[in-house]
């Protein structure tokens, strides 16, 4: 038999008050729901925007998309306009592999005055889209919340950060669906209990609810001053704990280190710093960065050939890219410009992806 009537009621409005009853800061931050979804499924993912500040309105929220997404289609939402922005397929210069178009981002945008999330106000953006076929990833969807004054709240830290990015579970077909059916099970058993159990739990969830707003309280009194909570004893055991503090050389697989060297000291003109001993390598400084040319035979490796370009700086980027071809390197297509900087690919004798890369624009939000 279930719970009295009168008790499931009560538990049902509770329970609603805690989820919505929150405060900015206890947890009132950008989410998708629902947090689990199982792999490949055609869903809708709903974003879940909370207005946090006491008195400025939300205008704008924009969402980043993980790899593996092909569409979104959004749900118009009263006063705001939706665009989804997609990258373009591109062939790889390198290997001519194409990157087929994936969706990039979602942005909403207030168009409607009285539209904006107003303070303790919160709103629901839907969108239908298809999960990656990636059981056991944790999607993360970098948002970006824009207030009317034109500050921009950035949701993109880690779980247990202030501000943390917004992240999907992709679960493994039926997983989801079994979890729900053993619960509602547990739900039927639970019912049967007499109604001193729905005291019970009606007495835990007000209690879970004064901590939540007195949680809520201080978070909202450190925002208020400034401050924050002392973290020194967690960043000195950081500190303590840290293993790596740098990188002493990165190293390039060759079939002849003889005319590697050559290639790396006499025609790029990198400044050969050390030879290993007797042994075919050596190491070749680019001004931030060392290079140990290894021929890989020597040392009872197999010699493969790196396809991922190695990107060397260059103040100039035409007459560096003049220069190099002018002493025999023969450059991959055509000069790549992406929007804030330039690259041109080419390789080493033994097949090594190697390119020049100028950046001429500070990178964008």
């Amino acid at each position: 038999m279930f719970a009295p009537a009168s008790n499931s009621r009560a538990v049902a409005s509770l329970a609603v008050l805690l989820a919505f009853a929150m405060p900015a800061g206890a947890g009132a931050h950008v989410r998708l729901q629902p947090e689990e979804v199982e792999a490949g499924a055609y869903t809708v993912l709903h974003v879940n925007v909370p207005n946090e500040s006491p008195d400025l309105a939300t205008t704008k929220v924009a969402v980043e998309f993980p790899p593996g997404f092909t569409y979104a289609l959004y749900r118009p939402v009263a006063g705001w306009s939706g665009d989804v922005k997609m990258t373009k397929p591109a062939e790889s210069i390198i290997d001519g592999q194409v990157t087929p178009a994936r969706v990039a981002r979602v942005t909403w945008s207030a168009e409607k005055r009285g539209a904006e999330i107003q303070p303790e106000q919160f709103e629901e953006f839907p969108i239908a889209v298809q999960i990656p076929d990636t059981a056991g990833d944790t999607l993360t969807f970098k948002a970006m919340q824009t207030y009317e004054n034109g500050d921009v709240v950035r949701w993109v830290g880690g779980p247990s950060s202030q501000e943390p990015a917004p992240q999907v579970l992709v679960t493994a077909a039926g997983e989801e669906q079994g979890a729900a059916v053993e619960e509602d099970a547990t739900v039927v058993e639970d019912g049967s209990g007499d109604e001193s159990d729905g005291l019970v739990i009606v007495a835990l969830i007000v209690g879970i609810l004064g901590l939540l707003l007195g949680a809520a309280a201080l978070i909202r009194l450190l925002r208020a001053t400034g401050g924050t909570p002392n973290t020194n004893e967690g960043n000195e055991m950081a500190t303590q704990s840290k293993i790596i503090s740098g990188t002493d050389f990165i190293t390039v697989s060759t079939q002849d280190y003889e005319r590697a060297s050559k290639f790396y000291g006499e025609t790029l003109g990198l400044e050969f710093s050390k030879r290993w001993g007797s042994m075919p390598a050596g190491e070749f400084e680019t001004g931030n960065l060392t290079i140990a040319v290894m021929q890989s035979d020597a040392f009872g490796i197999e010699f493969r050939a790196n396809n991922h370009p190695i990107e060397f700086h260059v103040d100039d980027f035409e007459a560096a890219k003049a220069e190099l071809e002018s002493r025999g390197i023969e450059f991959r297509g055509d000069t790549l410009d992406s929007g804030v900087c330039y690259q041109a690919f080419f390789a080493d004798p033994d097949g090594n992806a190697l390119a020049i890369h100028h950046r001429y624009a500070p990178p964008s939000d």
